[in-house]
Parts: C-alpha cells; sequence; structure tokens
C-alpha cells in the first residue's frame, strides 16, 4: 500500500519496530511528527507534509529506498472524541493525505507546478 496505517497503544513498540525493519531494510525514513502539524498558519501543515514527501522521493530517484514517516499521525490529524480540537490544518493534512494516495506521482509544492512524474513514497 502506499499509506500503511500502524495501530497500538502506547508504548507498544510502534516507532521503535518501524526504526528496526528500516534499518534492516535499508530504508532512509524522511521522518514527521505530529507536533509539525499544527501551526498558527492555515495549510503549513499540508505544505510540510508536500515538501517531506517531495524530499522523500528525490532520495529514491537517486536510486536509494526511502519512506516517509510520519510519527502520532493521529495525534496530530485524527480526532479523539470531543477532546481534540478539529481545525482547518486538521482538515487540510488529511485532504492532502488523501491526494497523495489518489495521485502519487504528482505532488505539487504551491507555486511550482511541474509537469513531471516523481518517485511515489511509501507513508507509513
Amino acid at each position: 500500500p502506499l499509506i500503511l496505517g500502524i495501530w497500538g497503544g502506547k508504548g507498544q513498540g510502534k516507532t521503535f519496530q518501524c526504526m528496526l525493519a528500516f534499518k534492516k531494510l535499508g530504508i532512509t525514513p524522511i521522518v514527521m511528527s505530529a507536533g509539525e502539524l499544527e501551526s498558527g498558519n492555515a495549510g503549513e501543515p499540508a505544505k510540510l507534509i508536500r515538501q517531506r514527501y517531495r524530499e522523500a522521493s528525490d532520495q529514491i530517484k537517486k536510486g536509494k529506498m526511502c519512506s516517509l514517516f510520519i510519527n502520532d499521525l493521529d495525534a496530530g490529524a485524527g480526532r479523539m472524541g470531543e477532546a481534540t480540537q478539529y481545525t482547518v490544518n486538521n482538515q487540510m493534512v488529511n485532504a492532502t493525505l488523501m491526494n497523495i494516495a489518489d495521485n502519487p506521482t504528482n505532488v505539487q509544492l504551491p507555486g511550482v507546478y511541474k509537469n513531471e512524474e516523481i518517485p511515489r513514497v511509501p507513508v507509513i
């Protein structure tokens, strides 16, 4: 799959196991944290996801195995009942990830529109 979600409780080793698998397989992950998915500026987190996706794609173009790893995505883009505020950035992050899943070889950066296919990047 292009986007792989890993679910489990706190402290069960999800990140540890992913990092172990990356190391064993020789994959260089581009790592993001859920804390980067909120901003006072609307759209910044979605732009950051696109930038990091393109970074990973550039590594793949150079012949390296790479992945975009978003740690604790549920905390930065998910809703956990009434306790989590749903912001425009939450909506834009979710929409950006859906757009990437729909068209993984055409991820554009704001203001830079090139009609070129890029390598698809696994998102975990």
